[in-house]
Order: C-alpha cells, then sequence, then structure tokens
C-alpha cells in the first residue's frame, strides 16, 4: 500500500515492500523512491554516506521487507529522550554526542535486545527501553517484565508511534536514522530485526530542526513514579555506529559517556567504551 497520513503538521508516508527479486544496484532513483527506500548518494562528493548505502544494500537484499502499520494512539507520546539535550544520569546510561559545526543527516547503528530480570517494584512491573536518537528523532526498543519475568517488547518510533516490526529478547535489531536539513525536517526511518531477517521503512515530516546531537543507550522506565526500579538487563551492546554530519563522519563514542545513577549516588548502569564504533551498556546491580 502507498499512503500518506496527516496528523497535524505531521504527514506519514508508507510505501509498498519491494518485491523478493528487487536489486537496489539496479534500480533507478524513480524505482527507490516508489517503495521509500534511500536514495543512493554520489560517492564522489558523499564517500562515506555511499559506502554505508552499499553496505546496507547488500545486508538486506534477502530481508523480508514487510508493510509499515502504526498504532496512531501512541504517537504524540512523548519519548523518554526526546531531547537534542544529553539523557539525564537519573534515568538513562550511553553515549551522547554534539556537533555545532554541521548538523548530524544519518545515525545508523545495531543493537541487541535484552531479556531482563524482574526487579521488585510497588507497580508489579518494570519498564525498559533501548534508544537509539538523532536530534529530536528517536527510536525505543519499549519493554516491560513482571514479576513472573514475563517480558514484552515493541519498536516505537518519535512521531510514529508503535510499529508493527516484531522484537523480542536475544534479537539483534539495527536502525537507520535520516533527518533532512529541509523546512520540513523530513525524516526517513529504515528498521530491521537481524536475527529474523525483516525489515521496514518509512518517512515522516516532522517539522523538526536540523540535529546538533546524536545519542543511544538504554533507559528506565515510569519516571513520573516515586520508586523507579531498573530492571535487571544484564549487557547491551551497540554495534557498527555510524553517524555523519553534512562535513563527514564523527564517533559516538568520542562523546560524552552517560553512567546511570540513583537519586542517592549509587551507580546503576554504566557504558563501556570498546572502540571508535562499538560500546556496551552494563547493569551494576549484584
Amino acid at each position: 500500500m502507498t499512503g500518506q497520513e496527516t496528523r497535524g503538521r505531521t504527514a506519514v508516508r508508507r510505501c509498498p515492500p519491494p518485491p523478493k527479486a528487487f536489486d537496489p544496484f539496479s534500480a533507478t532513483q524513480d524505482d527507490l523512491r516508489q517503495y521509500g527506500l534511500p536514495l543512493r548518494p554520489d560517492p564522489r562528493t558523499r564517500p562515506g554516506v555511499a559506502a554505508l548505502w552499499e553496505r546496507q544494500a547488500r545486508r538486506y537484499r534477502g530481508f523480508e521487507h514487510l508493510e509499515a502499520e502504526f498504532d496512531a494512539t501512541t504517537a504524540d507520546k512523548k519519548a523518554v529522550v526526546a531531547s537534542a539535550l544529553a539523557p539525564a544520569p537519573i534515568e538513562s546510561c550511553g553515549y551522547h554526542l554534539t556537533s555545532l559545526t554541521a548538523p548530524f543527516t544519518v545515525l545508523f547503528v545495531t543493537w541487541t535486545v535484552p531479556n531482563l530480570r524482574f526487579a521488585p517494584s510497588p507497580l508489579g512491573i518494570n519498564r525498559f527501553h533501548t534508544f537509539v536518537g538523532l536530534g529530536f528523532l528517536d527510536v525505543h526498543v519499549e519493554m516491560t517484565v513482571n514479576s513472573t519475568q514475563n517480558v514484552t517488547s515493541q519498536i516505537w518510533a518519535q512521531s510514529v508511534g508503535q510499529i508493527n516490526l516484531p522484537v523480542g529478547p536475544g534479537d539483534v535489531v539495527s536502525g537507520s536514522l535520516c533527518l533532512n536539513t529541509n523546512a520540513a525536517g523530513t525524516a526517513h526511518y529504515f528498521l530491521a530485526n537481524e536475527t529474523r531477517g525483516q525489515t521496514m521503512n518509512f518517512s515522516v515530516d516532522t517539522g523538526f530542526p536540523p540535529a546538533v546531537t546524536v545519542s543511544a543507550g538504554v533507559t528506565r522506565g515510569d519516571l513520573n513514579q516515586p520508586v523507579r526500579p531498573l530492571a535487571r538487563f544484564g549487557s547491551v551492546y551497540f554495534d557498527e555506529i555510524s553517524a555523519y554530519t553534512t562535513g563527514g563522519s564523527r564517533s559516538l563514542t568520542s562523546g560524552e559517556a552517560v553512567t546511570m545513577v540513583e537519586s542517592n549516588g549509587a551507580t546503576l548502569a554504566t557504558p563501556v567504551r570498546l572502540t571508535d564504533y562499538t560500546f556496551k551498556t552494563v547493569y551494576a546491580g549484584a
């Protein structure tokens, strides 16, 4: 189905999934537009982004392309980390990078979805998210775990809401977030479940300004509650991180490392830099 949904100033565009035999390397720019796929960058003027495009085109060529469906009731929900500011240590753990000389336009990350263990809570449930952010754009894997160790998970995207790409503990997920510097703030989401071999894409006019920050990590929910336990999550790995500004590539792990702490100063989770393109967040509790 090709269509456009308009909610206020937000226009979400869905495109039909490409056929199984679709070859992005032989496709024309019009073919790519028809299926809502990213246009192939000019390798002479944007060599880094062009190399990323080719890597993804090879990687996902054999994946099952799903038609995106959105839960409109969650589209306007405020994300835990939908901010151009650094994630707050009281709620988040990860890395955050700012560029004041050139806006970010592309962020690609793969990450693992943890298997949560319940931490005692008067609410009877723990809320936990993994997040990837490009300016005000945000993708979360929203998760819960209850006292019987039942885990739920759902992908949520800023300005769109919950989407129907299946995801669960143990899966490896990848996401490309692209934000144009045009007046419409046109965003392109390209998401994949690497473990299940499924992918989907869609775009939305957000009205957001050019992105000056990128970030990734984990965060805890129930932030409006007096008691906010952190589910036991082990380690979450963030790999293959590629961040590009209009002036070239940047390393996310060269930015600010955010350690999650309790209100009394106790460490809850720690980011560990592995390479320029890889880090992990580690649960600090017993």
